[in-house]
């Protein structure tokens, strides 16, 4: 992995990334489960419902991975269409597979696409969500300029990310159990790339700063919601 970050926001390449995601894509799901204490269920639950998806809305899921905030999507409102882009070819596969198995092909479609570059026409998208992808785009403030370019006006965009806890007695908790991600990672099979992810959350900025981030982007209404503790922040915006 790359330790010199040149004037990207990653700690890594997008290309190292990607490659790193169709290792682990196998047992992403399950290292997901174990890691998080089955949290994740819970935080794409809060994430959808702030995102408020609509009957007849079209949705864009960026970094959707393995599909399942796209699938939560689904499950909280009828009739909607969503695209759910992701660089990892692996893990679009298994999004695909999971898509035919729930028979939601029809609704759902996922294709390779890059966050800083979105092929879609401008004000396409009555919504925007991304889970646990914004901490490992390279140029976060421009991908923000190309999620507002594709919303409608009036749209909604909701990323769910780890973060730091903020509060002293919580992070002491946090700084003992970040040790053991690493471990179970690779006992799942993801051998270095959890290291990577307890590295990556400690680099992502402060949810404050993500907020402006938002705000400087050009988004209005712009909050953020701590869960389990500060561990995670929804954030969102409104074009």
């Amino acid at each position: 992995m790359s330790e010199q970050k040149s004037d990207r926001d990653t700690l890594i390449s997008a290309d190292e990334n990607r490659a790193m995601f169709d290792r682990i894509a196998k047992n992403y799901d399950a290292a997901n489960r174990a890691i998080s204490m089955g949290m994740d269920r819970l935080w794409r639950r809060e994430t959808i419902a702030l995102l408020r998806p609509f009957r007849g809305g079209r949705y864009l899921d960026i970094g959707t991975g393995t599909g399942d905030l796209a699938f939560e999507i689904l499950d909280q409102s009828a009739n909607v269409l969503i695209d759910g882009i992701d660089p990892s070819g692996q893990m679009l596969e298994i999004a695909r597979g999971k898509a035919a198995g729930r028979g939601v092909g029809d609704a759902v479609s996922f294709f390779p696409a890059d966050a800083l570059d979105l092929p879609m026409e401008s004000e396409t998208y009555d919504g925007i969500v991304s889970g646990f992808c914004f901490r490992n785009i390279e140029c976060r403030q421009k991908a923000l300029g190309e999620m507002l370019r594709v919303l409608k006006p009036g749209g909604m965009l909701v990323i769910l990310e780890a973060t730091r806890p903020e509060n002293p007695l919580v992070r002491l908790g946090y700084n003992l159990y970040t040790p053991l991600v690493p471990i179970i990672g690779r006992i799942l099979g993801g051998g270095s790339a959890y290291k990577y992810l307890v590295d990556s959350i400690g680099d992502f900025p402060q949810p404050g700063t993500v907020t402006d981030m938002f705000s400087a982007a050009g988004f209005s209404s712009v909050q953020f919601k701590p869960l389990t503790f500060g561990t995670v922040c929804i954030f969102s915006g409104k074009k």
